[in-house]
Parts: structure tokens; C-alpha cells; sequence
């Protein structure tokens, strides 16, 4: 059945997307933008289909006719009214058939791609981006603790504050009413705070954002553990008229913020490792090494890092930019030169070894150091 994708399952997805091997059958790796009418979608589809359709022949062309066909079957028949971007690897192959839809809360660049690997950069990126964590929403009449996984939130909490105001004048004066209601307050915000310290430690976020009402929220601040507090990332104002959808998307805008200032020093760790521990490398050759030897931490690259097509011999790790002539390396002799998407090898290597990948927004000093490189688990002369 067709649900929204969560984090844990885009980890899994990726795992076994790059641990596909090439065959003759190529894929077709196609991203969409769901925030525009089904019409519209289908159309861009076409419009890059029709591109492909004038270099590809004969079998490889029936394949691509298939595995677009499957997709506009998909779009037309099982999209979530609440998903606002689609992922689907296809490959239609008698021996090799493979499916795999993937929808997301949050929306995705339009391309489509035939490559005889899945192209995962963009799952890579979605992911790295857009990382579990939890808002705690606080009104003068309840608190709600939801997980926005992906950009989709789900209440996993919540709780009515116990009305008292009817009380008064019937049982108890206005100054006892404000004592007993400022004691029950102080307790009911400890146990909502218990609540979220559970479902922390629990889930293993590693951020909270709290929203709602100013006073309530400073009182959140003032009584959260100093392990929460360390967690917490911003406090952004909100009512109960607010629509909960609204809420997450402030939210939203916020994290991704803060994550690319964490990106921002994930470089700044590269370079000092760079400069005094030798447990760094920069350049595709030498990252792909690596990644290769399971000696990579995290791998590191721009955003907008694009290498021009060439080729890599899976070998020595030799490449070139230019299509290769003949299978035969010109470095170590050996026939294992193919033509390659350098970026997409990156990440695909980091994927089959489950390898952190940081993407980066923008860095002038990643830039100048050709907008990629590798923090090490073990030193580079190793």
C-alpha cells in the first residue's frame, strides 16, 4: 500500500538501490515534483522521454517505453494526496524486472535519467537534509509532541490541560483557583517534558524545535535538562489557530537552516584534518579509493559538484574525462574501464557501505578543493 516514505526506510532504500549491479538493462531513475497538477507531471515526463527516445534503439528502447509507462501508471493510480515529491527506479527487464516507488512530504527536482545504476544523489541529498526531529507544540490548553520524519509530521503525544476554569465560583475562590492552577500547570509541563525526554531517547533525534504560546514556551525552556536544552534549536511563536501543517513547515525552514551551518562545519572539520591528522582526502580518485577500502567516515560534497562524464578504471582508480576507446586501463592494464557518472559513483559507494554523505549548500574552500573529499576513519598513508 502507498505511504509516505519515512527515514528509516529511505536508509533502507538507498542500501539496496546502491547495491544494484550494472546490467544491459539500464535504469530509469525518475524525480518529480508533485506540487503541480497530474497533468503537468505527466507532461514533463514525456517531455524527457521523448528526448530519450530519440537516441535509444531497439530493445533499449522497449525497456524505457515500459518503465515510463509504469510510471504514469503509478502517478495516475497511487499517489498520496499529501505527497509533494515521487521517486521511481524502474527497470524493465524480462529476467531483472525491478520497481520501486518512493514518496515523499517534501517536493523533488524534476529529472529523469537512463543510467545502468539507479541515481541515488538525489535520495542522498533528501536525506542528509531533511532528518528526524521533534516539535513540541504548547498552547494554554494542550501540548502535542510530533516527529516530522521527512517532512511528514505524525502527533506521537499529545494531551488535553485539565479545564478548571468552571470551578470557580462554585468550589473555590479566584486566589485558590490560581494557586491549584499554577501548581497543576507546573506539574502537567513536567510530565510533558518526561513525555518528550522518552520519545528523544527513544527515536534518536538529535534536535527539538518547541512552538506556541510565548509564556508557555518560556516556561518549557526554563524547566528543560540541560541533555534536552543542548538538543534544542529555536522557539518559534504560535497559537492554537495555527494549523499544525503550517507549524511543521516553519519548522521545516528552521532545521534546514541549522543544518547547513552543521554542513558549514562538517568543512571546517576537513580542513583541519587536512592540515594536521592526515585523516582526510580530497579529489574523486583518492575519495573513491577510499570508499572502496571502507575507510571513509563521512563522505563530503557540493551541492552543485558535477564532474563531466568520463571514465573510471574499478581497478587502480584511475579516470579520465575523456569516453574511453577500450576496457583496457591505460595505468595498470587491467579491462576494467567503464564509462561513469563520478558523481553518482560517489555516492553509490557510500550507500552500499551505509557512509554518511554531507552535502553542502555552498563553500568557497570545498569549492576550491574541487568539491569533494573525505573525513577517514583511519589515516590516509594507511
Amino acid at each position: 500500500m502507498a505511504h509516505l516514505t519515512t527515514h528509516e526506510e529511505l536508509r533502507d532504500r538507498i542500501l539496496t538501490l546502491a547495491g544494484i549491479d550494472e546490467s544491459a538493462t539500464p535504469f530509469v531513475s525518475c524525480y518529480l515534483n508533485l506540487e503541480n497538477c497530474e497533468k503537468s507531471v505527466l507532461e514533463t515526463i514525456e517531455l524527457r522521454a521523448n528526448l530519450l527516445r530519440r537516441i535509444l534503439k531497439g530493445r533499449d528502447l522497449e525497456d524505457i517505453e515500459e518503465s515510463v509507462g509504469a510510471i504514469k501508471s503509478y502517478i495516475k493510480r497511487e499517489l498520496l494526496p499529501e505527497a509533494k515529491g515521487l521517486a521511481f527506479f524502474a527497470r524493465s527487464s524480462f529476467e531483472k524486472e525491478f520497481y520501486m516507488p518512493l514518496q515523499f512530504a517534501v517536493p523533488l527536482p524534476n529529472t529523469l535519467r537512463v543510467y545502468p545504476t539507479p541515481n541515488i544523489f538525489n535520495l542522498i541529498e533528501l536525506k542528509d537534509t531533511y532528518e528526524r526531529y521533534l516539535v513540541m507544540i504548547a498552547t494554554t490548553e494542550w501540548v502535542r509532541i510530533i516527529e516530522v520524519n521527512l517532512g511528514a509530521a505524525t502527533i506521537q503525544a499529545w494531551s488535553e490541560n485539565p479545564g478548571l476554569r468552571e470551578r470557580v465560583g462554585e468550589e473555590w475562590s479566584e486566589t485558590q483557583y490560581q494557586l491549584y492552577r499554577d501548581d497543576r500547570e507546573g506539574l502537567y509541563l513536567k510530565e510533558k517534558i518526561e513525555t518528550l525526554e522518552k520519545l528523544m531517547l527513544s527515536g534518536d533525534h538529535s534536535h527539538l524545535i518547541i512552538a506556541g504560546n510565548p509564556q508557555i514556551t518560556t516556561r518549557i525552556r526554563q524547566a528543560l535538562p540541560d541533555h534536552l536544552a543542548a538538543k534544542l534549536m529555536d522557539i518559534i511563536p504560535a497559537s492554537r489557530k495555527d494549523a499544525q501543517t503550517d507549524i511543521v513547515t516553519a519548522t521545516l525552514s528552521t532545521f534546514v537552516e541549522q543544518e547547513e551551518q552543521e554542513s558549514q562545519s562538517i568543512v571546517e572539520r576537513l580542513i583541519q584534518a587536512i592540515r594536521t591528522q592526515g585523516l582526510a582526502v580530497i579529489g574523486a580518485k583518492d575519495c573513491i579509493a577510499k570508499l572502496q577500502q571502507g575507510k571513509v567516515d563521512t563522505l563530503i560534497m557540493l551541492k552543485d559538484y558535477d564532474p563531466a562524464p568520463g571514465w573510471l578504471c574499478y581497478s587502480c582508480y584511475e579516470m579520465g574525462k575523456k569516453t574511453p576507446e577500450t576496457e583496457l586501463c591505460p595505468h595498470c592494464q587491467c579491462t576494467t574501464v567503464r564509462p561513469t557518472d563520478l558523481r553518482e559513483e560517489l555516492v553509490r559507494q557510500a550507500g552500499k557501505n551505509g557512509c554518511p554523505v554531507e552535502v553542502i549548500e555552498h563553500s568557497d574552500v570545498l569549492m576550491e578543493l574541487g568539491g569533494i573529499g573525505c573525513l577517514l576513519r583511519f589515516r590516509a598513508d594507511i
